[in-house]
């Protein structure tokens, strides 16, 4: 499997692309684990932007979840970038799927409670940087 990792400073629509079937898609088949959050959607989003500044990250982009994934709740997305600018996009040829390894998903389940779906650590050298779970979880305690 032949795995290419570069860097988007443009082109949001493949972003976009990418980013889009994550937000349908549930933790356990995306390679991604859930946090819960006790605040709201806007509010947990806020949070999360936040502590990323706090923590020497840009805010790439911000996404809203196409009409497919409205079924599973009100989902967006946080794409990240590096102070340097950019974001990592990784493309594995084989499986012919684009990753956005700096993006978190930020779905209202209907049941009211708010998931905050954070992916595999991307294992690419961003030094000073810490990693996303606990960037997560210091912005949700």
């Amino acid at each position: 499997m032949k795995r290419l990792r570069f860097w988007m400073t443009g082109g949001l629509a493949v972003v976009m692309a990418a980013v889009s079937g994550d937000l349908v898609r549930e933790p356990s088949t995306s390679g991604s684990t859930a946090r819960y959050s006790q605040y709201d959607a806007d509010e947990t989003l806020r949070k999360l932007e936040t502590a990323a500044r706090g923590h020497g990250y840009t805010i790439f982009a911000r996404l809203a979840a196409t009409s497919a994934a409205a079924e599973a709740g009100r989902s967006m997305a946080l794409v990240l970038g590096v102070p340097e600018g950019g974001t990592p996009v990784m493309v594995d040829e084989a499986a012919a799927s684009i990753e956005v390894p700096l993006a978190l998903t930020i779905v209202a389940r209907p049941d009211g409670r708010t998931e905050v779906r954070v992916p595999g650590e991307p294992g690419l050298p961003i030094s000073g940087l810490v990693p996303l779970s606990r960037l997560v979880d210091s912005a949700l305690s």
